[in-house]
């Protein structure tokens, strides 16, 4: 008679067409977090979009509220760095203590600034306000510092930096097209980039910065960060308004508006498309770690091999198109009422037949989850709350 493991191994061969031979199911590819004191200073992580905290110890097994917060607001994805919550809302900017969920300062430089997704670096925090232009604020006191007043429209700052990168830049697109690559600690613009379409978001890795516009094309230049004007190296057409880029060492994975992800090449062949995923089964920013990214679509979540879109493991669910994100072993997922936590290498089993991938689930009782970020051993999720006395933003910590 067949051993578990033995018939595990058969359903995944039927479940990944054109597999050869069994998934590895042994130990999990990832290590569970152990660092409590984490930052998470940008929407997506870091400057690949990786939406990945490797060493951060974060809820596992289970989870409780630490705090809720800043009811009756539509917050967006925040940043939290040295213990503090930077979250973006309709009413500005406002600075948060990580611990208690207390208001420390609040920066709002119209009457109805609708912030968007802050990013912090080196003690200063950079977030925009569309139509209004870009503001670096005070990490401490909320005082501001610099501004550079142009129509941003939906795009958020994003900083050059990583290896090999001596000279970190912050980087704002507006409407009107251009990228422009500013001095952090005073604004003086470095180099502009003039391109055609608005700017939605930006990606940077290996000295490749990435670009994508509303209208759908994505742009590569090779740049060293400094005052040196990038070179352009290809640009390529990709579908409608790109919403998602992450450089990973197989390539380029971008999501666009209506459309699914895919891998572009990179190296000699850069720009054309290696493959392309299934709309209900990857659409939203993926989380990139190890060898995989994990995205949800209409009736999944899947993990799929970066450099074959080999499927690792899948769960059915209707997860919608904010992005996951992940610490340790674990991933974290937003559905329609409630937060889920999965094992980041899909539980037993693979494929379409996985076992025991989902740790726990939390409900959300508001209108919808709009962002999630790892820090400081908890797991911050930022919520559309309209109706009176919703929390727009709660705090969750291992229970």
């Amino acid at each position: 008679m067949p051993s578990r493991r033995e018939l595990l191994c058969g359903l995944g061969g039927v479940a990944l067409t054109g597999t050869a031979g069994c998934l590895d199911f042994g130990e999990s590819r990832f290590s569970p977090g152990s660092d409590a004191t984490t930052d998470w200073p940008m929407p997506r992580h870091d400057p690949e979009n990786t939406a990945f905290a490797r060493d951060a110890e974060a809820p596992r097994t289970g989870v409780k509220e630490r705090w809720s917060g800043m009811p009756d607001s539509d917050v967006r994805t925040p940043a939290v760095v040295d213990g503090t919550v930077f979250a973006p809302a309709p009413e500005g900017l406002v600075a948060l203590d990580g611990a208690s969920g207390d208001e420390l300062w609040r920066f709002a430089p119209t009457e109805l600034p609708w912030a968007r997704a802050p990013i912090v670096h080196d003690g200063t925090v950079y977030v925009t306000i569309p139509t209004d232009g870009l503001y670096a604020i005070d990490a401490k006191t909320g005082e501001e510092q610099w501004s550079l007043t142009e129509d941003i429209g939906r795009c958020r700052p994003h900083l050059l930096a990583g290896r090999l990168v001596e000279n970190p830049l912050v980087l704002i697109g507006d409407e009107r097209g251009v990228t422009h690559a500013l001095d952090p600690a005073n604004g003086e613009e470095r180099w502009q980039i003039d391109l055609f379409g608005s700017i939605r978001t930006m990606a940077y890795r290996f000295h490749t910065l990435l670009i994508g516009t509303s209208g759908g094309e994505l742009y590569a230049y090779y740049s060293q960060g400094g005052t040196d004007t990038p070179q352009e190296l290809w640009r390529r057409k990709v579908g409608s308004r790109v919403e998602s880029i992450v450089p990973t060492d197989n390539g380029i994975v971008v999501g666009t508006f209506d459309g699914p992800l895919r891998n572009l090449r990179d190296g000699t062949h850069a720009g054309t498309t290696d493959w392309t995923a299934e709309r209900e089964h990857a659409r939203s920013p993926p989380v990139h770690a190890g060898s995989w990214i994990y995205s949800t679509g209409w009736e999944s979540l899947s993990s799929l091999r970066v450099y074959d879109k080999n499927l690792h493991w899948r769960v059915g669910g209707n997860f919608g198109n904010v992005g996951p994100v992940a610490a340790g072993d674990t991933l974290y997922v937003p559905g329609d009422d409630k937060v889920h936590a999965f094992d980041l290498s899909g539980g037993t089993g693979g494929g379409r037949f996985t076992f025991d991938a989902k740790r726990w689930s939390y409900p959300v009782e508001n209108s919808g989850i709009q962002g999630l970020a790892v820090a400081d051993g908890a797991l911050f999720v930022a919520c559309e709350a309209h109706e009176k006395n919703q929390a727009g933003l709660l705090c969750l910590e291992p229970k």
